[in-house]
């Protein structure tokens, strides 16, 4: 800090009130930045509400979770039409290469006492060369297939419902997301107002000190001091507007929206949440985290793949019914219909079956001790952000009740400066602490919020 003596002919009473009247103003303009940055920069308030129904329908990370949901659900729609009967057509359309010639010997066909030989004679059967067509439709319904095909669209209901808890995982996880970057953003918009504030009043500083560097009632060095003190907030001031522009960016790119979309940010409130009870808290996770819904949706999966696999062991049978019309061939019959059962089954596998059963088992025992690993870990977390929720609470009271006693010190400050018993350095110095004080109690109020949405996240909650 600097002492600055009093100009010629000044007395030091005038010289409180010149300072007491730039410190009214000074504080009038910090009241009113808020307001002049959100004008300045040519961008409206954009509150957290808002901030959220934008990404939740904007973001393009989330729309491609919604996609693999309809994917799904597409999926079950396929596996339903398995236990519909199944119709097969073909035709082939041929040109024979070489005639086909078929004889049938005399009485072939039978010899009987009232018509003698079937044929009379030897009978030669020709199909010149020409082009041939055989058309066939096969018409076949599964019956001990069913009982696959159902636990095959069971397994797709929960794999729909699978893709849907992802769905809101990564939902959840957007909506942290958009809370960090959000208090991140207050953060450093309250550093760049305050930083403002700082070298304006620095720039003041420095004029008046030039008038007494000229005057000869101050010395060269507190002018260079003064300006290498400028020159530094106006560095700091350069950064911290780079790092806002950078922050600003991140959350327009979640939000789904233009990059060079300009906005601003409302303060936190100032009245903060009651203090959460924490087996609610462990409560109120199990059941609506996701993770803790997949786990169980694995199990589910897991049973479902077991009993699928035993089903291998039933024959498969269908009933089928086949219709065949080879056209242009002179000695085949022109339609030719069937109906009648399909089996098809593999009595002996090397234990094959026996093997994909035994893995499916396994599978089973290892989803179901995720489930108690994931119910654990969800607990570890809420017991983890619970604590630093409660110690980022503590933090705030702290930091309040130091900003209370720095603003006091510098009211008691004021007073001795009025009655000349303190230096200007003194005060000035004290005005500093102040500041920082101020600084520290707004970087724990946003440690708190930042706590808080990480805590929300840990419960499931939107």
């Amino acid at each position: 800090m600097w002492c600055v003596a009093a100009e010629g002919g000044e007395s030091p009473s005038m010289m409180h009130v010149r300072l007491s009247a730039m410190t009214c103003v000074l504080f009038a303009a910090f009241c009113q930045l808020h307001l002049a940055y959100a004008q300045t920069s040519g961008g409206a308030v954009l509150t957290l509400e808002e901030a959220l129904l934008l990404a939740r329908s904007n973001n393009r990370d989330l729309k491609l979770y919604g996609l693999d949901v309809g994917k799904q659900r597409e999926a079950l729609g396929e596996a339903k039409t398995h236990s519909y009967p199944r119709l097969d057509t073909s035709v082939l359309a041929a040109q024979l290469l070489t005639p086909l010639d078929f004889t049938i010997k005399k009485g072939q066909l039978g010899t009987f006492s009232g018509t003698g030989p079937i044929p009379g004679s030897d009978t030669n059967l020709h199909t010149p060369a020409r082009p041939i067509a055989i058309a066939s439709v096969t018409l076949t319904q599964p019956l001990t297939q069913l009982l696959r095909i159902h636990l095959s669209i069971a397994d797709q209901r929960l794999k729909v419902d699978a893709a849907q808890l992802s769905f809101k995982e990564r939902e959840q996880k957007l909506t942290d997301d958009v809370r960090q970057s959000y208090y991140q953003i207050l953060q450093s918009q309250m550093q760049y107002e305050s930083q403002q504030s700082m070298l304006k009043y620095l720039e003041e500083l420095l004029q008046l000190t030039d008038r007494r560097v000229s005057q000869q009632s101050a010395l060269k060095a507190d002018r260079l001091s003064v300006k290498a003190e400028v020159a530094k907030a106006a560095y700091q001031l350069t950064t911290i507007e780079d790092t806002l522009e950078d922050r600003k960016e991140a959350l327009n790119h979640l939000l789904g929206r233009s990059l060079q979309t300009e906005f601003s940010v409302e303060p936190v409130p100032a009245m903060l949440p009651e203090q959460e009870d924490l087996s609610a808290a462990r409560a109120i996770a199990l059941e609506h985290r996701p993770e803790m819904k997949v786990t169980q949706n694995r199990v589910r999966q897991a049973e479902l793949a077991t009993k699928s696999e035993k089903t291998h062991y039933i024959p498969d049978i269908s009933i089928q019914a086949s219709y065949l019309s080879p056209a242009n061939v002179n000695f085949l019959p022109q339609n030719i219909g069937t109906i009648g059962a399909l089996l098809t089954w593999q009595p002996w596998d090397w234990g094959e079956k026996r093997h994909k059963v035994q893995q499916a088992a396994l599978a089973e025992k290892q989803a179901g001790l995720s489930v108690e690993d994931t119910r654990e870990q969800i607990l570890l977390d809420v017991n983890s952000n619970f604590r630093h929720l409660r110690e980022a609470r503590a933090q705030l009271a702290v930091t309040e009740a130091i900003r209370d006693a720095e603003t006091e010190k510098l009211r008691n400050q004021k007073e001795s400066y009025s009655q000349q018993s303190i230096l200007l350095s003194d005060l000035l110095k004290q005005q500093s602490s102040v500041a920082d004080a101020e600084s520290q109690y707004h970087q724990a109020v946003l440690a708190y919020w930042s706590a808080r949405a990480d805590f929300q996240k840990t419960l499931g909650e939107e």
